[in-house]
């Protein structure tokens, strides 16, 4: 089954393909990214494979597990044939192993279907502009597989950088021109995964490890 957004977008709009074998997600999620993106989404796997050909998207968000096949094996052959095709994961799996598993495969994001709406807009993002995004609410890997800096994504890296050199949440959002409520959420999130309770501790964080 495959379902489109209302309302034809226009070229300049990037393209998310959406799969996940629950309708009311897919949905939820088509009215909420139809605004932006020009979106298609599909429940099944022979429906995603058309789609990528056919839709030619710039973004595939994919559930891990699917009624009729596994998500990480369907990224990773999606991945072989279109190496240009950025892939985030949704799903409610949070465990590391999954974390692990999806960026061994190429994902450039995975995100819990727990996370408010505004980070899924925000990893949207961050992957489509080149970058990379692990979701706050899931659980990071230890450091044999990733550092704990290395779950940040590049922008908020350029936060933590920011509240080490002692700027409030206004000068953050001036300086990386996003609004004030993105540069707190970015703090709170920087916070969360980092286990820090302070701006006195994400600032030593910072300078011990070079970045700021």
């Amino acid at each position: 089954m495959e379902t489109d957004n209302l309302n034809p977008t226009s070229e300049r709009k990037a393209k998310v393909l959406l799969l996940d074998d629950h309708q009311v997600v897919l949905d939820a999620l088509l009215f909420v990214l139809s605004p932006q993106y020009e979106v298609r989404g599909v429940d099944s796997l022979k429906a995603f494979r058309e789609a990528v050909d056919q839709f030619a998207p710039n973004l595939a968000v994919v559930d891990v597990r699917l009624a009729d096949g596994d998500g990480f094996e369907v990224g990773r052959r999606i991945l072989a044939d279109h190496p240009d095709l950025k892939l985030m994961f949704l799903s409610m799996h949070t465990e590391p192993r999954f974390v692990k598993r999806a960026t061994e495969v190429g994902a450039h994001a995975y995100l819990s279907k727990r996370a408010p709406m505004d980070e899924l807009l925000l990893a949207i993002r961050t992957v489509l502009n080149g970058g990379k995004y692990i979701g706050s609410r899931v659980q990071a890997m230890d450091e044999e597989h990733l550092s704990p800096e290395g779950t940040l994504t590049e922008r908020q890296l350029e936060v933590l950088r920011l509240i080490s050199q002692g700027c409030s949440a206004k000068e953050i959002a001036s300086k990386l021109n996003i609004s004030v409520r993105t540069a707190e959420f970015h703090r709170a999130a920087i916070m969360d995964r980092l286990k820090l309770h302070s701006t006195a501790m994400m600032t030593r964080y910072a300078v011990e490890r070079g970045i700021s």
